[in-house]
């Protein structure tokens, strides 16, 4: 690689490597719900659909709402044959399916690697294509 190009990558490869060293908002933690909110979203969710719940106390949950009150909501939780009762002052943490950045992160994955998977199908169809030489003596 000739050296000014060499001197083009350097500073954008440690921009790079701070970016990545440095701490992300995604470990920032989530901001309490209050019960409002909570009951609002479990409503959206419905009856008979899959929840994560993580309670004031640190214990996480997982499981299909059963039923939904004004107070509270009903999980079963997977194998377990009983039912847990959530007050939905009780949640800190409530997420009710795939977000948004997620959805736009797992389609760039996809985009990605399809568009990988192409280029490596046609780099290869090309290098077929010529024979191979041995390389010329200086």
């Amino acid at each position: 690689m000739p050296k000014p190009l060499l001197k083009l990558f350097q500073p954008l490869t440690y921009l790079l490597i701070g970016a990545l060293l440095a701490p992300s908002i995604a470990s920032a933690t989530p901001k309490p719900l209050d019960p409002g909110t909570v009951h609002v979203k479990v409503l959206k969710r419905g009856v008979g659909n899959w929840i994560a719940v993580q309670e004031n106390s640190g214990v996480q949950l997982f499981g299909r709402i059963i039923a939904i009150n004004d107070h509270s909501f009903t999980l079963q939780l997977h194998n377990d044959p009983q039912t847990t009762e959530i007050p939905y002052t009780d949640v800190e943490y409530l997420q009710t399916g795939i977000t948004t950045g997620q959805k736009i992160f797992l389609a760039a994955a996809i985009a990605g690697t399809a568009g990988f998977g192409i280029w490596a199908a046609v780099h290869f169809h090309n290098l077929s294509d010529k024979p191979l030489t041995p390389p010329a003596i200086p």
